[in-house]
């Protein structure tokens, strides 16, 4: 607190912030339009000052007219759709796409008590942006699926969001009990400063403003310097208009302020809920205004519900792997049950064991008036006052690691302790954890003091000016209580509770158990993978450094198949090119293991994915149980043509002897199904002694000839045919700047990667032409690697244009069957072909001079 202002002040000013209407701000942003009407008689009550310059009518023609004579047949009826949702109260709802002017406008409304309040907006999604959305979509949950624990899915998805939205800095915002934030992941561009491990105080995002974030999914705010909409009523003596569930709804001074500290010239905000309590925020930063596309914001939409279940999963299965923890406490309870029969004899018993699993100084249990404890523990009055608060609470509980703050106690009161986590159970009972205090050093997004001002005689909080990380020690609080110590305190009461155990247990033990399993049985599937690939990278034989680049060229084919599976693939692919990719982690010099023969047709890149799925699960039913199991096993593939398109026959031989499988499996239901249903053609399995027999058929209506340029090897080649033997790269090229334009996340993200692994530290990533034109506004790197196709219509052409004026060096990198020209003086520039292996990446990095 700052010298000369007295606790009475802050207090005032604290109280000021808390009450701030803004769910009534009056206002709207500029690049919405809005109106309200009253549902019984159909009036229009209020409306933004631009409505006027929407329809081409004066402002005070619009107030106190029929809402369903000014806006039309269509848009009303869309609106009277709309209002027989439910869910009308709780969000607003789209009731359609129309043409006002001719242009497309999207027209939102929600209910508020008795108003229905419409939202404009330009609209600027079409159905090739509809599509574009589901593929980015699909994407994105493809890359959280398989992330394993909380740190990875976030740090992952900061990555994620900042390359799919082009946004400056995506931050990862976690709230504690007591609402601090802390930044524990982020994403930015190189040349801001870090948010990462910076907390920030719970004045900082107000109670009022959680509650909103907790109904309203998504905010935006376009633009700093913002010069806000009035709202205008026909009477001006009516309440003010509720807009928190608006999307434009109007944003205080102060927080603008606030942002522009931040360096932000725009913002958009995701509210993280778990458990129906605001959990945290993903929070986009662009350092200029930025209107956020219909596009992104209904993919952030999409997304936003899969990201929070895999949240919700992965702590979950952080709860299970917990269950050491409750499995030594219940030997040990069930050891004391036996030995004592008195309670308190009991908690002294078992109190060090819990005391050391929990980290706590002391425990507490409580049973309606009486209490029995170990170690630590506040007056007995002091005690039923924390029972008391957490009995209020709505989740029975309280939290906290300053309990002198928290109920305003005299310190000696506490018998040494500092912090309290408390669970009530049945309404009469209580489990106590004490912490005594511990100093700690926090990192704080500036000074967290409180910044008072005075307006019109009032003092109020003001915004940080700075937001550089301010190192404070602290003193009197406990260490912080985290989700895992929760978890254990709900799983204590029913270890002591005798009558209670036994089936907790048994239920318990049955969950843990099929997680297990689950877990176990990706785990094994994995395992086996690369398993298969080592054992054929092993079997060429040489050194220790020629299995390693065996291994790693095959491990570089399975990624390379797998992203075709994934839906990487923007041309038609040939055929032959996705059965090779998916061979190539089995081939083994040593041995001829695949004999492909026949013609080559290309397949619509549409279809493409799920061809290269069914050959994937062909070749692992033959790496697991046919013929590539065996030593001397082969698989032989014919392309032939038929009048109405073309027939894959798959032979195995020299495998072990096969029976039909008793259980139709995953990849047969998906040959039998996927061929007829989704591709359009046919497909037979045989069993036979030999090994496996399949005939693929596929109608022309998903084909195309084949088109590759002259020179053009398959990957099976390109990577037998790399050489070792690296040069040297200059350390100059390794000390700048380094952009990377490539659209697909996963690919920017195994280069940027690669050249970590060559010493390159400043790498930035831009997955748009716009995000690279902007970056190259306000920093000309050292050095660049150009994706050429940038999908939408896009190429890098512009960025090489002006790379190519300021005489930086660059890469092109181009995928197969690239059917984008470059001009003719940049034809001879150095380019590489997708997959690009690290050998081909780093022979042409040492060739690069500046």
């Amino acid at each position: 607190m700052h010298d000369g202002v007295g606790r009475d002040t802050l207090q005032a000013a604290l109280d000021t912030c808390a009450s701030e209407p803004i769910h009534i701000p009056g206002t709207i942003q500029p690049f919405g339009y809005l109106l309200a009407f009253n549902t019984q008689t159909s009036l229009i009550t209020h409306a933004s000052e631009n409505l006027g310059e929407l329809f081409g009518i004066p402002l005070a023609e619009v107030l106190g007219t029929e809402a369903a004579a000014f806006l039309g047949s269509e848009i009303w009826h869309g609106l009277s759709n709309v209002r027989g949702h439910s869910a009308v109260l709780e969000r607003r709802q789209l009731a359609g796409i129309f043409e006002i002017d001719r242009m497309p406008y999207s027209v939102h409304a929600y209910l508020t008590g008795d108003h229905l309040v419409v939202e404009f907006e330009a609209h600027t999604l079409d159905n090739d942006m509809a599509v574009e959305i589901l593929r980015e979509q699909n994407f994105l949950i493809e890359q959280i699926k398989e992330c394993g624990d909380e740190e990875e899915l976030l740090s992952l998805t900061t990555r994620l969001l900042r390359h799919v939205t082009g946004f400056d800095r995506v931050m990862i915002y976690k709230f504690d009990p007591e609402w601090n934030g802390a930044v524990i992941a982020e994403a930015r561009r190189k040349s801001l400063e870090p948010f990462l491990g910076l907390n920030f105080p719970h004045w900082d995002i107000p109670e009022q403003v959680r509650e909103i974030m907790t109904k309203v999914p998504i905010r935006m705010i376009s633009d700093v310097e913002q010069q806000p909409v009035a709202l205008r009523a026909a009477d001006p003596d009516q309440p003010p208009l509720d807009l928190s569930l608006a999307h434009a709804r109007g944003v205080s001074e102060i927080h603008l302020r606030y942002m522009k500290n931040m360096g932000s010239g725009g913002s958009l905000t995701l509210s993280l809920v778990q458990d129906d309590q605001l959990w945290g925020i993903i929070s986009f930063h662009h350092q200029k205004p930025r209107v956020t596309t219909t596009r992104v914001r209904q993919l952030l939409l999409n997304f936003l519900p899969v990201f929070t279940m895999k949240l919700s999963l992965l702590r979950e299965m952080a709860a299970v792997k917990l269950s050491k923890w409750i499995d030594a406490l219940q030997a040990e309870v069930q050891a004391g049950l036996e030995r004592e029969t008195e309670l308190d004899d009991m908690m002294q018993a078992l109190g060090p064991a819990i005391c050391e699993a929990f980290d706590v100084e002391g425990i507490a249990l409580i049973t309606g008036s009486q209490s029995v404890s170990h170690g630590k523990v506040p007056d007995q009055w002091v005690l039923e006052e924390l029972v008391e608060h957490a009995r209020q609470s709505k989740d029975q509980a309280l939290i906290s690691d300053n309990l002198v703050e928290r109920l305003n106690l005299e310190e000696h009161l506490l018998q040494g302790v500092a912090g309290a986590l408390v669970n009530v159970h049945s309404g009469l009972r209580a489990l106590c954890l004490f912490r005594e205090p511990r100093a700690q050093a926090v990192s704080w997004a500036g000074n967290p003091e409180q910044q008072l001002e005075v307006v019109d005689g009032d003092a109020r909080l003001a915004p940080r000016g700075s937001f550089a990380t301010f190192l404070k020690l602290t003193h009197g609080r406990c260490k912080p209580w985290s989700f895992e110590d929760r978890y254990l305190l709900r799983q204590l009461w029913p270890l002591l509770s005798a009558a209670e155990r036994r089936s907790f247990m048994a239920d318990l033990t049955r969950q843990q158990r099929l997680m297990i399993d689950e877990l176990n049985h990706r785990v094994r599937n994995i395992l086996s993978l690369v398993k298969s690939v080592s054992r054929q990278a092993r079997r060429s034989g040489g050194s220790l450094e020629s299995y390693s680049q065996a291994l790693e060229s095959r491990i570089h084919a399975l990624a390379a198949a797998h992203d075709i599976g994934a839906g990487a693939a923007r041309a038609a692919v040939p055929v032959r090119q996705i059965i090779e990719l998916e061979a190539e982690p089995y081939r083994d010099e040593t041995h001829e293991r695949f004999r492909i023969s026949g013609i080559n047709r290309s397949i619509r890149a549409d279809s493409a994915p799920l061809f290269a799925l069914v050959i994937h699960e062909l070749m692992t039913n033959a790496a697991k149980y046919g013929a590539l199991s065996a030593v001397d096993g082969c698989v032989n593939i014919e392309i032939t043509e038929l009048e109405d398109g073309i027939q894959i026959t798959w032979s195995e031989r020299g495998g072990p002897k096969i029976t039909p499988p008793e259980n139709t499996g995953f990849g047969t239901t998906l040959i039998k199904n996927a061929v007829p249903y989704e591709l359009g053609g046919s497909s037979k399995l045989a069993f036979t002694p030999d090994g496996l027999e399949a005939s693929i058929k596929l109608p022309r209506s998903i084909l195309e000839m084949a088109k590759l340029r002259k020179g053009d090897s398959s990957p099976a080649e390109r990577i037998k045919n790399a050489k070792p033997g690296f040069r040297a790269i200059s350390q100059a090229l390794k000390d700048g700047l380094t952009l990377i334009v490539e659209d697909n996340f996963v690919i920017a993200s195994d280069l940027q990667q690669d050249l970590g692994s060559y010493g390159f530290q400043n790498v930035e990533i831009a997955a748009t032409l716009g995000t690279a034109l902007e970056l190259l506004e306000s920093e000309m790197p050292t050095f660049a690697i150009l994706d050429v196709n940038l999908g939408r219509g896009q190429t890098s052409e512009r960025v090489a244009e002006k790379l190519l004026q300021h005489g930086v060096p660059f890469i092109f990198v181009t995928g197969y069957g690239e059917q984008h020209t470059l001009p003719p003086y940049m034809a001879r520039l150095p380019r590489l072909t997708k997959p690009v292996t690290m050998t081909e990446m780093r022979n042409a990095l040492s060739e690069v001079t500046l």
